[in-house]
Formats: C-alpha cells, sequence, structure tokens
C-alpha cells in the first residue's frame, strides 16, 4: 500500500510540473503575441510579425491561440500588401480555430480587396452565423453586397449594423453611398448628417456629402465639405479627386487640374485622376498633355470607356471627327448606358452633320442623368429646345398637394407654397403615392407629409416602404426625411413642447426643436 502511495505521490509531483512547464510556455508565447501587438500599434510591423512567427513556433500552443495569432499575423500582411501570405495565415486561422469569427471576417475583407466578391460573402456569412451582432461582419457583407450590385441588401445589412452600434459612422457611410448610387441624395444626406454630429473629424463623411451637395448643384456646400475633408486628411487622394470634380463641374478648370496632380502625386496609379485631368486638358485645348493624361489612364484601367469618350472629344476639338468616331465606337462596346459617352457620342455625330442621330445620343444622355448640362446645350445648338421636364401627374392629389416628375426625381408641391420642393425619393421603379398630410395643433406652421415610397425586398416577398417628410412651410424647407415604415415597423414620433424626437426604423434617431409659433398658413 505504501508502494502504490509513494508511486501515486511521485506521478502526481511530474503531473504538476508538466503542467506548470506547459502553463509556462503558454505564458511566453502569450507574451511575444501581446509584445507583436504593441509592436503592430507602434507601426514597427517587421517586428510585430517576429514576434507573431516566434509565437506559433511554441509547439504546445492550443489551437484556439494559433487561431488567434495566425489571424493577428494576418491582418498585418494584409496591411502591408502581402495578400498571399495574409491569406495563407488567415486559412490556417480557420482551420485551429473553426469557430474563431474574426478570422472569417478578416479573410473576407482580403478577399473583398482582391475583388473575389462571392468568396468574401461566404466568409462574412461564416462570421456573422458565429457572432450575430458582429457589427464589423455584418458591415463588410453590407459593403461586399453593394460591390455585387445588390443594393437592396447591403441596405438591409447597413442598417441592421447602425441598430447595432448607432453612434459607429462606417455603416451609416456606406449606406449613404449605396444611396448615392440609387440617386437618393436627401436620404444619403440623412445618413452623413448622423454620421458627423457623431464624430466631427470624420473625412469620410464629408468627402461623400460633398459628392451629395454637387450632384444637387449645391457647389458652395460641396467645396466647404471637402476642404473640410482634406483639412482633416490632407495625405487621401480620393479627396482631391472629389475637390477636382466639383471645380470641374463648376469649369474652374485650373482649379481641377490642380487637384487631380496632387491626387496623382500621393497615389502615382490614380486611373481616375489621369482620366479627369485629361478630361479638363481636353476642355482647355492642352491636347498633348490630354492624349498622354487618357493613355495612362486606360494603360491603368482598360475598361474605362470615359477615357476613349474624352479622346474622341479631343479629336472633334482638333477638327477631326472621324477619328473621334473611332474612339467612340470603343467606348460605346464598353459602356453603352453611360451618359457621358453617350454626351460625346452627340458631340462627334454633330460635328458630322448627323444631327438626328445627335438629337437622339443627347436624350439618351439625359434620360440616364437628366442634370448634363452639356447634353442640355447640345439639344439647344441643333436646334431643339430643351425643355426641363416637370411633368405634372394629375391623378397624383392629394388635398393641396400635387406630385410633379422633375428631373430623375417626384416632387410634392403645396399649392400655397411655390418654393417647397418636397422630394419622393423612391425605393423602387414605380410612382410615390401621398398618403397623409398632417399639422401639429400646436405648430400650425409644421407638418407631416407621408407618402409611398416602393417595395422592396424578393419575388417572393415584397417589404412596403413609407416615408415621412417634416416640414416648415413658414420657410418653405423640409426639415427632415425619414422613413416612417419598413413592413410592419414604424417609426415613433415623440411631441413635448415645441420639441419632437424621432425614433426612426432605419435606426438614426434625430431630435429637432422649434421656436414659439402662432397660428399660420391655411391647411
Amino acid at each position: 500500500m505504501y508502494t502504490i502511495v509513494k508511486l501515486f505521490l511521485i506521478y502526481l509531483f511530474f503531473l504538476i510540473k508538466f503542467c506548470i512547464g506547459l502553463a509556462a510556455e503558454e505564458q511566453s508565447s502569450l507574451f511575444k503575441a501581446k509584445q507583436g501587438a504593441l509592436a503592430q500599434e507602434q507601426g514597427r510591423f517587421d517586428l510585430a510579425i517576429r514576434l507573431y512567427s516566434e509565437a506559433l513556433e511554441d509547439q504546445l500552443l492550443s489551437n484556439d491561440y494559433r487561431g488567434i495569432f495566425y489571424t493577428d499575423r494576418g491582418v498585418i500582411y494584409a496591411s502591408l500588401g502581402y495578400s498571399k501570405h495574409a491569406l495563407k495565415d488567415f486559412n490556417n486561422a480557420v482551420k485551429f480555430f473553426p469557430e474563431y469569427a474574426a478570422a472569417y471576417n478578416n479573410r473576407g475583407v482580403l478577399l473583398l480587396s482582391l475583388n473575389y466578391i462571392d468568396e468574401s460573402i461566404k466568409d462574412f456569412n461564416r462570421a456573422a452565423i458565429l457572432v450575430p451582432d458582429y457589427v464589423s461582419a455584418l458591415n463588410n457583407r453590407a459593403a461586399a453586397l453593394a460591390a455585387k450590385g445588390e443594393l437592396v441588401l447591403a441596405i438591409a445589412d447597413y442598417t441592421a449594423a447602425i441598430k447595432l452600434s448607432p453612434h459607429e459612422v462606417a455603416p451609416l457611410a456606406g449606406r449613404a453611398n449605396v444611396k448615392i448610387t440609387q440617386r437618393r441624395p436627401y436620404a444619403a444626406m440623412r445618413d452623413l448628417n448622423r454620421a458627423l454630429l457623431s464624430h466631427p473629424k470624420f473625412a469620410l463623411g464629408y468627402r461623400l456629402r460633398s459628392q451629395v451637395h454637387t450632384h444637387l448643384n449645391n457647389y458652395t456646400q460641396a467645396t466647404n465639405d471637402i476642404n473640410r475633408a482634406i483639412a482633416i486628411a490632407p495625405m487621401d487622394p480620393n479627396s482631391y479627386l472629389v475637390r477636382g470634380l466639383v471645380y470641374l463641374q463648376a469649369r474652374k478648370l485650373n482649379a481641377a487640374i490642380k487637384d487631380f496632380d496632387k491626387a496623382i502625386e500621393l497615389r502615382p496609379k490614380f486611373s481616375e485622376a489621369y482620366l479627369e485631368r485629361g478630361h479638363a486638358n481636353v476642355l482647355l485645348e492642352n491636347f498633348e498633355e490630354a492624349k498622354r493624361d487618357l493613355t495612362r489612364s486606360l494603360s491603368l484601367s482598360r475598361k474605362s470607356g470615359k477615357a476613349f469618350a474624352y479622346l474622341a472629344l479631343m479629336y472633334k476639338k482638333k477638327g477631326n471627327p472621324e477619328l473621334g468616331l473611332q474612339e467612340i465606337n470603343k467606348a460605346m462596346r464598353l459602356n453603352s448606358t453611360n451618359a457621358t459617352i453617350l454626351w460625346a457620342k452627340g458631340e462627334i455625330e454633330e460635328a458630322m452633320f448627323e444631327f438626328d442621330a445627335a438629337a437622339s445620343s443627347f436624350k439618351q444622355a439625359l434620360d440616364i442623368n437628366p442634370r448634363l448640362k452639356s447634353a442640355q446645350s447640345g439639344l439647344i445648338r441643333i436646334g431643339i429646345p430643351f425643355e426641363d421636364q416637370n411633368l405634372t401627374l394629375t391623378r397624383q392629389t392629394f388635398g393641396p398637394w400635387r406630385i410633379s416628375h422633375m428631373h430623375e426625381n417626384y416632387i410634392a408641391q403645396h399649392k400655397d407654397f411655390p418654393k417647397l420642393l418636397v422630394p419622393l425619393e423612391m425605393v423602387s421603379d414605380g410612382q410615390p403615392k401621398i398618403l397623409s398630410w398632417e399639422k401639429k395643433d400646436e405648430l400650425k406652421d409644421i407638418g407631416i407629409l407621408m407618402f409611398k415610397a416602393g417595395q422592396i425586398g424578393t419575388r417572393d416577398e415584397k417589404i412596403g416602404i413609407d416615408y415621412a417628410a417634416l416640414i416648415d412651410l413658414r420657410s418653405q424647407k423640409v426639415i427632415d426625411l425619414v422613413p416612417q415604415r419598413i413592413g410592419s415597423s414604424y417609426t415613433k414620433w415623440i411631441w413635448q413642447d415645441h420639441r419632437v424626437l424621432i425614433i426612426a426604423v432605419d435606426g438614426i434617431n434625430t431630435e429637432h426643436s422649434f421656436i414659439s409659433r402662432t397660428n399660420f398658413s391655411p391647411m
């Protein structure tokens, strides 16, 4: 009996010693990984990679920690542009720790950056299944869906992320960007205003809001916003590109070229900056510089139909529209539904005295982008007066309101307030329908106009969307434009004294205060 006890105690001693040694080894690996994370924060990436690599050499390291360390090292490799090394690390991470959502999320980000969109969505799906409230995975999946053209699904994911983290700016900016693509500038502005309220130094927010102001022809506000973006992030080439485009729209060509120069200085392979600098040089008739820029843009992105269109315009200005026609044919093969390309096609046809064809091209360009002033001018030049489309839908009236179609947008107009234009932005094809018009008893000049904004969903299931415009009749302005209903979920309006709190179904809560009002304006 004594011998058995003695042997057991000896076994227990060695077992404890082994476990202590194992714990020490793991602690050593953890220490190296922590030092690696610190080195990464300090920008000492080579040291960080070495420390993570040393931690991973520990043969006694648990699989969970191994998966985490592979993920962390993969993130560093990805940030340095070593895509193959990063992908190998992420693959190892999910192999050793298949329940680690961050590994799938980071691998998805890498795959998306490499344009493997479907594969990235699979990874984001897996991350979201493992952690349903994983805001980063939802935001990244939304970006992938947007890149794939699945805009409705992208907005759904962005909205879910916003509801989980209302003050995080990335989902707000992402959703705003999708709405810009959908030509819903007021809805985009709402998201960007909310993001900038939370983070006043959010450079991307100012850049995107500048694009919205440009779309609305608010060039002063657009310039102010993009100047703020540049002041916050002076090394971002995208902001100089956007400001250059604002100047280009305003025909401040030399200022535009200066910004395109800066964008290229910061990103020497910036295809779009070369493209737009080439465009500006065509307008200034700097033909050698224009051809050099447009050729460079094509060498960086062969899919740019606009570069061929700008080359066509250059040949037209040089008095050789036949060569321009060759370039337009190349552009049309790449993208026959681009408004700029169709306008340039009309310019070439006009120069070749094919006026009927030119008129058709200008009209097609305006069907796609009714705000394209160059196409409007083209029609006027060949003797076809351009009529600003403002078609009243006589069957769509509601009390004092009527619906008009202005450019690509629907507008509600009140018979007693001619300066008031309420944008009825649609989330799908079709026409809006006014549902109600209510004025607050205690605030006679404040009202809410409700309207149907379309449906989203699949062929099997459609979800109705209603919007509400909060209107100040005294100033004849729209105070806010908010989604009132998404399916069976409704926005809550909490009125108290001269204030309203709007708890909206899109995840954004806003509050508006009103000065003391007297009875005012007709119903």
